[in-house]
């Protein structure tokens, strides 16, 4: 169901399709997306102009009339090492690129709750915040593949959390279960190309008004989004600059989508087909060191998508250089598999890129 929150709050998506193993993933299927766009050729153009606002909206209601969670109380933070399963297959295709994308710089402080979907991956000896990752359904969460071989296991996932260091009884802990590798990512060949996993959790998430799951949709409306309801929101609780110390309170960016073919010309390493730039050429406006695998979102008609993944940069905010994210459109039916939402057989782990 889509979830109308309160202004300053965001909108979210509880779309239920195939229920996964413990609730439904909140998936905009190919013919929902079909239904939410209107293809509107106009003179000279050929790209999606009208969107049919009713659609959203209606469906928003109906499924919130059906499905609206009840608000939870805050579990205990885990006090054990989990038992995890990892699923992790090696495929070589790509070459290094520089450095990992943990990163905020030249943002905002997020007012509570505006990012709901938003989670912290947390080493367990120190309780630092490594990496960031975004919640998909109650049991869930996605995030860099390259964000997993930082702790092998020995992390869990907080929900709700804002400010560091500051208990403001929204936090919420859970417990790894099963770590989920894309089938083509292979850290010796490159550290950051199929840079995306899945973790799946022992314990539901309890939602609330500050823990929300994000859309996700199907490559040709994600692509759509990603590109023309630019710019997209960035988020984690990185570094506000190069080497500098990483913010105490979650933090937020807009960056522009950037041309792949200025993105390719801007950086000393190679720029994938399974990777896309945003940012600014000569703006201090950027995501830093400790946002990996954190939200790349666009919104559209105050719904926000998942559109991509922070992964990795050369530097942060520097004059010439962009973000690279994973190009989330391409692993939708992989998503899906793992998920269990479709119970279909995997035909694809991941979309071909357009030449």
């Amino acid at each position: 169901m889509c979830v109308r929150i309160s202004k300053p709050f965001l909108l979210t998506l509880l779309l239920t399709v195939v229920p996964a193993p413990a609730s439904g993933p909140m998936f905009l299927s190919g013919e929902t997306a079909s239904r939410v766009l209107r293809r509107q050729k106009r003179a000279n153009t050929g790209v999606f102009e009208e969107l049919l606002e009713g659609n959203l909206e209606t469906l928003l209601n109906s499924s919130l009339e059906n499905n609206m969670a009840s608000l939870p109380t805050t579990p205990a933070g885990p006090t054990s090492p989990p038992a995890v399963n990892i699923s992790w297959w090696m495929q070589s295709d790509a070459e290094v690129p520089l450095r990992p994308r943990l990163r905020i710089v030249g943002g905002d402080v997020v007012i509570p709750g505006e990012i709901p979907w938003q989670t912290a991956l947390i080493i367990r000896s120190s309780g630092k915040v490594f990496c960031g990752g975004t919640i998909l359904s109650d049991r869930w969460v996605i995030t860099a593949a390259h964000c997993l071989l930082e702790v092998q296991g020995a992390f869990y996932i907080r929900a709700g959390e804002h400010t560091l260091n500051l208990h403001e009884d929204t936090e919420q802990n859970y417990e790894v279960l099963e770590q989920h590798i894309h089938p083509r990512y292979n850290s010796s060949i490159s550290l950051y190309n199929h840079d995306i996993a899945l973790i799946y959790l022992k314990s539901p998430i309890a939602f609330s008004t500050t823990v929300r799951p994000i859309c996700i949709g199907p490559r040709a409306f994600t692509e759509y989004l990603v590109k023309e309801y630019s710019p997209a929101t960035v988020s984690g609780w990185g570094r506000t600059r190069f080497l500098g110390v990483t913010a105490e309170t979650l933090q937020k960016v807009q960056v522009p989508f950037t041309d792949q073919t200025e993105c390719k010309l801007s950086s000393s390493s190679r720029i994938t087909p399974f990777m896309f730039c945003a940012g600014y050429y000569d703006e201090a406006k950027d995501a830093c060191q400790g946002d990996s695998g954190g939200p790349h979102t666009n919104s559209i008609h105050a719904t926000w998508f998942l559109t991509g993944i922070v992964s990795w940069g050369e530097e942060c905010a520097k004059e010439g250089k962009y973000g690279v994210y994973t190009r989330m459109s391409l692993y939708y039916h992989w998503i899906d598999y793992v998920m269990g939402s479709s119970g279909k057989v995997l035909e694809v782990d991941v979309e071909e890129p357009d030449p």
